[in-house]
Parts: C-alpha cells; sequence; structure tokens
C-alpha cells in the first residue's frame, strides 16, 4: 500500500467512522455499529473505495490494543477473582455450545468434511473483547459485576481461541498433534499473563524518576505507548494475542490491581493518572479503525443469493447467536442479567477474522463457505452490541 493509498484510507476511516458513530449515538445505538457500518460503505460491499489490506489490519490491531489497554487501566482485579466460577463457567459454555451448534450445522448442513466443520465451529466460538466493552464503557457499565464476568469470559475466551487455534493449525500443517507443544503453549500464556502485570508495575517506577529529569513535552505517551508495545509483543512472543498485552500494561496503572506482594509495589497514582490520560486521544482516533476494518473485511458480493443459501445462512447465524447466549444462563441474577452477559459474548469479531483467515489461507474453508462465514462473524459483530445497549441498564436504572 503506497502511502497516498494510507492517507486517503485513513481519511475516509476516520470521517466516516466519525459521521456514522456520531449519527449512531444521536438514535441511541453503540457508535461501534456506526463504525463497522461505516467499514461496509466504504468497502467492497458497497462502494468499493477500500480493499481490507495488511497495512490497514495492522492498525486495526494497533487500535484495538489501546482500547484493551484502557479497559485494563480501570479493571479490578479483586472483582475478577471473585467472579472466578462463574467466568469459567460462562467461557466454558460460550466454546462448547457454538462449536457443537455450529460444527454439527456445518457437517451436516453445509456438507463439509469433519476437520473443515470442526474449524467452522471453532471459529465461531470466539468472542470479541473489544466490541462488547466498548459498549459497556459507553454506557458506564465497565466497572458493573456484569462488565467484570464478561471481560473475565472475554479474556478466557481469547487464551482458548489461541490454543484451538494452535492445535488445530498444527493438525493441519503436520496431520498430528503435538501434545508438549500445547503444554508448552498453555504454561506460556498462564506465566505471561500472572508475571506480566506486576513487571510492568515495577517499570514504572523508574519511569517516574525520569520524568522529573526530562525536558521535552509529551514525555507520558511516548513512556506509555512505548510500555503499551512492549507488552504486546511479549504477549504475542508467549503465543497470546498481542491485544492481550495492552490490556495487561493497563492492568499495571489500575489502582484495584492486587498481588501479593502489593505493598512492595504501590501505585504512585498521579503520575500512572498522568499515564493513562496521556494515551486517551490515542485510543480515540485508532480504535474505530478496527471496528472499521471488521466492515471493510467483509464482501457481500460474494454472497450467494439462492434462496436455500440465504435459509442456510439465517440458520448459521441464529445457532452463532444462541451458542453464545446460552453462556450467560449459567449466570446468577435476573433473566436481564444472563441475556446481557449472553449477549456480550455475542460478537465475534477479531479473533473469528483471523481464524476464518487461517482456514482460508490453508484450503480448510472453501471459498462459497469462507464468505458466509465471514458474514455470520460480522452480523454477530453489528448485531450483539446493538442487543447488549438495549439490554443495559439506562443512566440512572437500577
Amino acid at each position: 500500500m503506497s502511502m497516498d493509498s494510507l492517507l486517503i484510507a485513513l481519511f475516509l476511516i476516520l470521517l466516516f467512522s466519525r459521521m456514522l458513530g456520531e449519527c449512531c449515538n444521536r438514535i441511541g445505538w453503540p457508535a461501534v455499529v456506526g463504525e463497522i457500518g461505516a467499514g461496509l460503505l466504504l468497502g467492497p460491499s458497497v462502494l468499493g473505495w477500500l480493499e481490507p489490506t495488511q497495512v490497514l489490519a495492522n492498525i486495526a490491531e494497533l487500535g484495538v490494543i489501546l482500547l484493551l489497554f484502557s479497559i485494563g487501566a480501570e479493571t479490578s482485579i479483586q472483582r475478577l477473582y471473585s467472579a472466578g466460577r462463574q467466568v469459567a463457567a460462562v467461557a466454558i459454555i460460550g466454546i462448547i455450545a457454538p462449536l457443537l451448534l455450529t460444527g454439527l450445522a456445518a457437517f451436516y448442513w453445509l456438507e463439509l468434511p469433519l476437520f473443515a466443520a470442526l474449524f467452522y465451529g471453532c471459529t465461531l466460538t470466539a468472542t470479541s473483547i473489544g466490541i462488547s466493552l466498548r459498549v459497556l464503557s459507553d454506557s458506564g457499565q465497565q466497572q458493573s459485576s456484569a462488565g467484570h464476568l464478561i471481560l473475565g469470559a472475554a479474556v478466557f475466551d481469547d487464551i482458548a481461541g489461541v490454543i484451538l487455534l494452535s492445535l488445530l493449525f498444527n493438525f493441519a500443517s503436520e496431520g498430528q498433534l503435538a501434545p508438549l507443544a500445547i503444554i508448552k503453549l498453555c504454561g506460556l500464556l498462564l506465566l505471561f499473563l500472572l508475571l506480566a502485570p506486576p513487571l510492568g508495575r515495577m517499570l514504572i517506577y523508574p519511569l517516574r524518576v525520569l520524568s522529573y529529569q526530562s525536558q521535552t513535552p509529551g514525555y507520558e505517551a511516548v513512556v506509555m505507548l512505548t510500555l503499551i508495545c512492549l507488552f504486546a509483543w511479549l504477549a504475542h512472543l508467549f503465543g497470546a494475542p498481542a491485544l492481550l498485552g495492552g490490556f495487561v500494561a493497563g492492568l499495571a496503572l489500575s489502582r484495584q490491581f492486587i498481588w501479593p506482594w502489593q505493598k512492595y509495589l504501590q501505585n504512585p497514582f498521579p503520575f500512572t493518572h498522568k499515564l493513562e490520560k496521556s494515551m486517551q486521544p490515542l485510543t480515540d482516533v485508532f480504535a474505530p479503525v478496527f471496528f472499521v476494518y471488521v466492515g471493510i473485511s467483509l464482501d457481500l458480493s460474494q454472497l450467494n443469493l439462492s434462496p436455500y443459501s440465504l435459509l442456510l445462512l439465517l440458520a448459521m447465524i441464529l445457532l452463532a447467536f444462541i451458542g453464545k447466549l446460552a453462556a450467560g444462563l449459567v449466570v446468577r441474577g435476573t433473566w436481564r442479567q444472563k441475556l446481557i452477559v449472553g449477549s456480550a459474548m455475542v460478537p465475534r469479531g477479531e479473533v473469528g477474522l483471523v481464524f476464518a483467515e487461517v482456514g482460508r489461507q490453508l484450503d480448510i474453508i472453501p471459498a462459497k463457505v469462507f464468505t458466509e462465514l465471514v458474514l455470520v462473524i460480522a452480523i454477530t459483530t453489528l448485531l450483539g452490541p446493538l442487543l447488549l445497549r438495549r439490554l443495559l441498564p439506562k443512566e440512572g436504572e437500577a
């Protein structure tokens, strides 16, 4: 992608995402719906002005890393721990139910080979952390008990997604599973999640001392972006999604961060607050790029419009919804609370798209099925936030 093309692409993405996001906000819809709609409008589906490229994909990933950083900075680890059993139950059902429902449907209805049907089902087990948490954040619900439950389950889902993808990739490439490699991957992921937040907290102390000596403006923003990039790279190195690196970098700044030896790692709050606030303008600029990219990735012109194909597509969308809504049934509370958690697990987003693209590249998912699979991912990503927004308590409502 040339520099001219990149500049005009960013111009269109930022302009249309802002306009359509603002329109959606004014009519009571989540801004993320307008941003995904902007991608559909700009991409191959409607105007055809933009194509999904690796450059835009990388910028989109940076956007979701920054979004996860801001969420991590406001997260209470104590509440995540207290919701531990429910988090595990929601996440496990949110993986197994859509895997069985959509995998079996792909095998019997789409007539895919067993391994391809399994891959199809695994693709729809993923949950997009960024999309639902953006809706919760916009509604002021990210620190509610449901917000922490959703965050924990989505993180669990993402890690499970990485392990599943590694298993399937290994099997497709080698024709067999390597148990030692899978055990090593699980161990590295656990090690990263345990050690990265306290490491980030320790790094803040020398950075605060250096801030007193700095004579140039923008010290906090440069330092924080450097830390986020470092932890995103470390996450990728450990086998986790890079976006989890952004999350743990934010966690290191959280006032509600807890650790067995936290008395040695007290939060120098005035400085960490400045670090957190310095990233907000960057997050506001880059986070919408991710949601627009989801829309750009969809090409509706490739869709088979025969009545039977459309009926199958509708059935797969319904199964994808039902599989994730079922995850909310284990939540203690009212039916509304159960549906809030279930609907927050519906959007597939970036993880599902990565799965689908890997399946296409390995020739596991046929081209015609790939388009329909991406459409299922896109529709769950588009409609999930709408359902969640309608279910969330309004301001001042209990």
